[in-house]
């Protein structure tokens, strides 16, 4: 039974090697990314319809000039220090992109991960956009992994620490109460503790999950993550806090923030659309109205996601019509493979 057993494998690999000399994958990848656009090009549709533009333009009209420009201006600080994840990612795999391309492919995806949601923005865009530079998917699932976790370590230390403080009352009607959220801020303070902890002791550097290899940074490089992510969700609050200034202090602001970016995760609804307003009409009820409440989160929509948007979409194409990936990379597959049948060829002569 063995022979049987042996030559039906040897048939199927056989088999299996002409079907990809036979597939032209020049195609397939030309097909893929047309998807991609058409995608792309349909989220942007889906987008641009949803939106009262006659909306967007009355509170941009009367909100003043100062208020708008203070809240532009700290959100772009905050894509960039958004964007300053990546450059983790680059340092602790040793990559050769350039820190400002590493830089611009993370702020580009942020301004899509916002508005098109993270599997579109947050992952394919990166994929498209670091492939583009020479960069290995496989490198590319590492930077994504450090990126996430560099922002929810920063999420979970603030959360922590304001959920501890009791600044967040939650409803009557929410299954959890004040007490609640003290001892889970504590669990997330505990976890972050946990990871510092790890970087600074722990002998093994390196853990395997499924196909991807985690490495462990230095304490030092950690801390630096935990500083970057606070900075930049601090940012996101300081956005909001611009609109809502008059009505209620920044502490209460930045709680229920936080609070309404874990509903919008587990959600999955792009850019939080609606979960967002519904959380700060839950926790401020009582504070401030709702219509002001309403209008100053639709004119932080308006700074933070559709005006990054608009320059993210040209400068995209931009990118796309101008960057060529490196010519080196694109051969490398071929070379390996030759090089694979030739020592495959002197072996089977020796």
């Amino acid at each position: 039974m063995m022979p049987s057993t042996e030559s039906h494998r040897s048939a199927f690999g056989e088999k299996l090697h002409s079907l990809r000399h036979w597939i032209n994958w020049s195609w397939v990848k030309n097909g893929l990314t047309v998807v991609f656009f058409c995608l792309v090009a349909y989220l942007l549709y889906q987008q641009a319809i949803t939106i009262e533009w006659g909306k967007v333009f009355e509170t941009l009209k009367n909100t003043s000039m100062v208020t708008l420009a203070t809240g532009f201006g700290l959100g772009v600080l905050c894509y960039f220090v958004y964007a300053g994840y990546d450059l983790f990612g680059r340092y602790l795999l040793g990559l050769r992109v350039s820190v400002a391309k590493t830089w611009f492919v993370a702020w580009l995806s942020y301004a899509f991960n916002l508005n098109l949601s993270s599997l579109v923005g947050g992952i394919a865009f990166r994929y498209r956009l670091y492939s583009r530079l020479g960069v290995k998917a496989g490198d590319v699932t590492r930077i994504l992994g450090i990126s996430i976790a560099t922002n929810w370590l920063g999420y979970i230390l603030l959360a922590g620490g304001l959920f501890v403080s009791g600044q967040v009352n939650p409803p009557e009607s929410w299954a959890v109460n004040a007490t609640h959220l003290q001892f889970i801020g504590a669990a997330f303070i505990a976890v972050v503790l946990a990871y510092l902890g790890m970087c600074a002791f722990s002998k093994r550097r390196e853990f395997q999950v499924r196909d991807t290899t985690l490495t462990l940074p230095s304490v030092s490089i950690a801390v630096l993550q935990l500083v970057v992510a606070c900075a930049h969700w601090t940012l996101m609050a300081s956005v909001i806090y611009q609109f809502l200034a008059d009505d209620v202090n920044f502490p209460t602001v930045f709680a229920v923030l936080l609070v309404s970016s874990l509903a919008g995760v587990i959600t999955h609804i792009p850019g939080g659309l609606g979960v967002l307003e519904a959380v700060f009409l839950a926790l401020l009820a009582g504070q401030v109205e709702k219509s002001t409440i309403l209008g100053s989160l639709f004119a932080y929509r308006c700074v933070f996601y559709l005006i990054p948007l608009a320059i993210a979409t040209p400068t995209y194409l931009v990118f796309e019509a101008f960057t060529r990936p490196p010519q080196g990379d694109s051969e490398t597959p071929n070379n390996e493979r030759n090089k694979t049948t030739a020592a495959l060829s002197e072996a089977e002569s020796a």
